[in-house]
This record gives C-alpha cells, sequence and structure tokens, in this order.
C-alpha cells in the first residue's frame, strides 16, 4: 500500500472517530440533579433546572427561558418591589406556607416554577386548549402565564428558547411525556346491573394569594421650579413593578387670601417602569394672583393605586420662583 494510500485511511478513520469522542464526552442531565450552587456556570445552572423539569414531564428549556428573561439565570437578592430569585418571586406572596424560605433555597425556587407550570398545563387542557407542551410556539406565552409579567414583556420570553437549548446542550433536552391517554370505555353492563358510579371531579387548583401590597412608586422633579413666569411645573412618577394610576392636588397657600390656590390633576394609568409627567398648570387667575411675589410654596399630593386598589400617598413640596 503506498504511502498516501496510508495517510488517506488514516484521515478517514480518524474522521470517524471524533463524533464518538464528542458523543462520550457529552454532559449528562443527571450529573446535574443536585443544585450546583449560585457561582456555578450558567450551563450547568440550565441543566439543574432542565432536570427538574425533565422529571416532571415538562419541557426542559422552559425554566430556562423563564429564568434568562428575569434573572438572567442569576439568584438575584433584589429586583422591582420585594421580587427576588431566579424567577423574581415576591416574597410578600411567596415566603410562607410551602415555599417559606425560598430566597435561599434554590431548590424550592425550581419547585415553585415546575408546581405552577403543571398548574397551568392542567387548566389549558381543561379549558379545551392544546396542550402548550406539545408545540414549542406556546412555550412563551405558557411562562407568561405562570410568571404573569406586564403586558409588554409577555413576548420576551418565546425570543430566549435558542439560548435556553444552547445552555442546556443536546443530550438533556428529551421530549416531555404526554398527558396520560384517557382511559378505555367500560363494556356495557347487562341490563339487570346498575351502572357505575361517576368518577368525583378532580380538585379545584388553588387560587394565587391576593395581592395586598402596596405599589412601590417614585416621585420625582426638581425642589426648585421657575413656574411663575412659565405658568407651570412639572413631577414624575415612575412604578417600576407594576401599572399603577395617579391622580393629584396642588395647593398655594396666599397670606391674606380667603382660598388658597388648588390644581387637581385627575387620575391617570401609567404603565409598568415608565414614568408618568404631571404637569401642573397655573391658570389666567392663578397667576394674576401670584404676579406680585417673587415666590411662593406649592403642596403636591400625589395618591398612586395598583390594579388590585392598593394605594400610597405620596407628598411633595415644590418651591415656585420666577
Amino acid at each position: 500500500m503506498s504511502r498516501l494510500v496510508r495517510l488517506t485511511v488514516a484521515i478517514a478513520v480518524a474522521a470517524a472517530l471524533v463524533p464518538a469522542a464528542a458523543a462520550a464526552q457529552a454532559p449528562s442531565c443527571d450529573a446535574v440533579a443536585a443544585y450546583p450552587g449560585d457561582g456555578a456556570p450558567k450551563t450547568a445552572i440550565a441543566q439543574w433546572m432542565a432536570h427538574g423539569a425533565g422529571t416532571a414531564s415538562l419541557p426542559r428549556e422552559l425554566p430556562v427561558m423563564g429564568a434568562l428573561v428575569e434573572s438572567g439565570l442569576q439568584n438575584l437578592t433584589f429586583g422591582d418591589a420585594d421580587a427576588v430569585g431566579y424567577f423574581q418571586m415576591r416574597t410578600s406572596i411567596w415566603d410562607k406556607g410551602e415555599y417559606a424560605g425560598y430566597p435561599q433555597n434554590p431548590p424550592l425556587q425550581l419547585k415553585w416554577f415546575v408546581d405552577r407550570a403543571t398548574q397551568e398545563r392542567a387548566q389549558w387542557i381543561a379549558a379545551g386548549r392544546p396542550d402548550p407542551a406539545g408545540d414549542e410556539r406556546l412555550w412563551g406565552e405558557w411562562i407568561a402565564d405562570v410568571l404573569v409579567p406586564a403586558a409588554e414583556r409577555r413576548h420576551l420570553y418565546q425570543e430566549r428558547l435558542s439560548e435556553a437549548r444552547t445552555l442546556v446542550g443536546a443530550p438533556c433536552l428529551v421530549a416531555p411525556a404526554p398527558p396520560p391517554p384517557p382511559p378505555p370505555p367500560a363494556p356495557p353492563a347487562p341490563p339487570a346491573l346498575p351502572a357505575p358510579p361517576a368518577l368525583p371531579a378532580p380538585p379545584a387548583l388553588p387560587a394565587p394569594p391576593a395581592d395586598t401590597v402596596a405599589p412601590l412608586a417614585r416621585v420625582t422633579g426638581a425642589g426648585t421650579q421657575r413656574a411663575l413666569r412659565r405658568g407651570a411645573f412639572v413631577l414624575g412618577v415612575r412604578c417600576p413593578a407594576e401599572r399603577c394610576t395617579t391622580s393629584a392636588i396642588a395647593t398655594i397657600a396666599l397670606p391674606r387670601a380667603r382660598r388658597p390656590l388648588r390644581i387637581v390633576l385627575q387620575q391617570r394609568t401609567t404603565a409598568a417602569g415608565s414614568t408618568r409627567r404631571l404637569r401642573f398648570v397655573l391658570s389666567r387667575s392663578a397667576r394674576a394672583r401670584l404676579r406680585a411675589r417673587s415666590s411662593v410654596k406649592a403642596r403636591v399630593r400625589i395618591t398612586i393605586r395598583d390594579l388590585a386598589g392598593n394605594r400610597v400617598v405620596r407628598k411633595r413640596t415644590v418651591k415656585l420662583t420666577r
């Protein structure tokens, strides 16, 4: 055999052995069944989550997609309002009962996600909708029903499917088990025998705890504003964690005046994470009453409510100058 032929054969044999060697070294999800620690690489965290989802017959990418959006796949000790952990669970709602202590217990956070995803899947099927586990195009909507983000953020989870698959790795991507098939129909009973009793209805899923926490709100704006010349002053209200509504009253007291000047702003809606600009305009008569003054103080009372009706009041004093 010539030297060229021997070299060609050796290269072909080596090329055939490379895929087999790579497959032999590929990680297994069973190797990360235990939590690898907060400082572990993202691949290890993702494979640990994939293992937990797979044991519950859920798509293994599901919790990874949710955690990528909510925390960047990190066990955060901070977030909007009182939200912490991989899935930004609110301590005021979930740090009690079955999930008490979850901020320091990541396996309990994963159990919470798996429990909620399983409940949502059952509700979809009971409502006559297709099983979301069988169609990856529905996974982002499924996760959004579990984590309940602001409406404008629901689309973000589906966009992380490809990244989640890369982190989990092909050996861990095992299709979830389908829901069990319905039992076969019972054979017809003899006419003389009574019909079998009906099966009891499945227990209703527990409703999530009611929201009784006041909205987290921040008021911004300069403490001194040249409003007497411009005819208006401005403050801002920001609700970082949830949608809220704002209303406000500004009161300007004048010496020897029978009544103070009042500026009322009706209720307005503010989207989560955005800032609502509150502009208090001095009417023509108010500017006439303030013409002789170089400065006055406006005391502002702002009422902020969330969708559950919880309320918080913020007060500011603004010095109005020329």
